[in-house]
């Protein structure tokens, strides 16, 4: 068995890397028309309007189909609060001379604590377990449901951009997310809803009801602060889209509900 022998390369031999260097960031769009870009992306794919929301808010929807809606704000509560971390870790003030100083690290902060229960309001993966129980919901059925393959592409979507970068997980949780769902007003009509027609003081709802709208504005005010060059443009117009497009997604799923067998209640 012949053994081949190693030649070194000659140390005349000389390997050259190709340059990657682009001279900094790329001028994006002014801010206000990339937002404003944002706004009419939005009016494009988010084109579904949840109507089971309105079906609990006139207390037409079957007890059945408002037990697996609970189940479904538990999956969603569950793993988004769980990712919170990443974009306090990723504030671009988090090293700001001191707390009152940072934007960005101390909305986040506070959104944090709010969620996980430290800020006044209770824990909101817990106000979704409290619902479920006043349904009469087991435990062990809340954790095992399987939920909507477009909620699960929804929510882990989501959080593949708030891991990825600061801005993206902004722009896919706070102003694709917080915001677009505070303006749909969803979290009064379920309240309401809820209340009036089941009988049911469901805490979570009333919560949203007031925090969303100003977790919503306040992301679009940060959003602005991190959209500045074509880069950062490009990863947050991707973002929102997607997330976006798999909210709708999920909107269409949701109003199939409907067409279920004894969906409503006469």
């Amino acid at each position: 068995m012949s053994v081949k022998s190693y030649t070194a390369p000659s140390m005349t031999e000389l390997r050259e890397f190709k340059d990657s260097r682009r001279g900094g960031d790329v001028e994006g769009l002014p801010v206000q028309e990339f937002m404003s870009g944002l706004e009419a992306l939005q009016r494009e794919v988010a084109t579904e309007r949840n109507q089971v929301w309105h079906r609990v808010a006139d207390g037409a929807l079957s007890l059945e189909l408002v037990k697996r809606l609970c189940k479904e704000y538990y999956f969603l509560g569950k793993w988004y609060t769980s990712e919170f971390g990443s974009l306090v870790a990723n504030a671009p003030d988090a090293d700001a001379l001191d707390l009152g100083s940072s934007e960005h690290l101390l909305h986040w902060l506070q959104n944090l604590a709010d969620e996980t229960g430290f800020a006044g309001d209770r824990n909101h993966v817990d106000m979704k377990v409290e619902w479920a129980r006043q349904l009469g919901i087991s435990d062990e059925d809340l954790a095992s449901y399987r939920p909507m393959p477009e909620t699960i592409g929804s929510v882990f979507t989501s959080l593949y951009y708030m891991r990825r970068s600061y801005e993206e997980g902004l722009a896919a949780f706070g102003w694709a997310g917080e915001r677009f769902a505070a303006s749909t007003g969803y979290a009064q009509l379920m309240y309401e809803g809820l209340r009036e027609h089941y009988g049911m003081e469901v805490e979570n709802f009333k919560v949203h009801a007031y925090a969303e709208e100003d977790h919503g504005d306040k992301a679009d005010y940060l959003l602005r602060k991190v959209a500045v060059t074509a880069d950062q443009q490009r990863r947050i117009g991707r973002a929102v889209e997607h997330v976006l497009c798999l909210r709708n997604a999920r909107t269409v799923a949701l109003n199939r509900w409907l067409e279920e067998p004894g969906a409503l209640r006469r």
